[in-house]
């Protein structure tokens, strides 16, 4: 039982130790990976910017980089604004530009053809009584 249990973890050691080798020589040839597949894509100046970027130094000692940056600072200056006529006049800004006038309505008279009944539908067609039928209230029909 002691030997079976020392077997397994030796064999599990083992199966961890080729799975990380392999998860190694996988991680290893994917670096040029997204190089190689973006190559054929819209995305490719970008990608291969990026990738080119990355492997640069970040330390530049060039004469750009030691030299200091002198800055001009000038003050802006807008002209006067010319104010126009248009501007000046207050009917241009007003609330309301409505004008607004008053209806009255005249008084409504009654016609004759309003007055008159064969002129609308006035028969008045009852409905039939609705009549209670057996199968309505059984008790087979609705399992009550």
């Amino acid at each position: 039982m002691k030997t079976r249990n020392n077997v397994q973890k030796a064999v599990l050691r083992s199966a961890a130790v080729i799975v990380s080798f392999v998860l190694i020589s996988l991680t290893v040839s994917a670096q040029d990976f997204w190089k190689k597949l973006l190559t054929n894509s819209s995305f490719n100046e970008i990608a291969l910017a990026m990738t080119e970027t990355s492997k640069k130094p970040d330390s530049k000692n060039s004469a750009e980089m030691n030299a200091s940056s002198n800055f001009f600072l000038t003050e802006e200056k807008e002209d006067a604004l010319q104010l126009e006529g248009w501007m000046i006049n207050e009917t241009n800004f007003s609330n309301s530009t409505f004008i607004l006038e008053e209806e009255t309505e005249s008084k409504l008279n009654v016609e004759d053809w309003m007055m008159d009944e064969s002129v609308f539908e006035s028969n008045v067609v009852a409905e039939p009584e609705l009549k209670v039928e057996d199968w309505m209230t059984s008790d087979k029909v609705w399992n009550i």
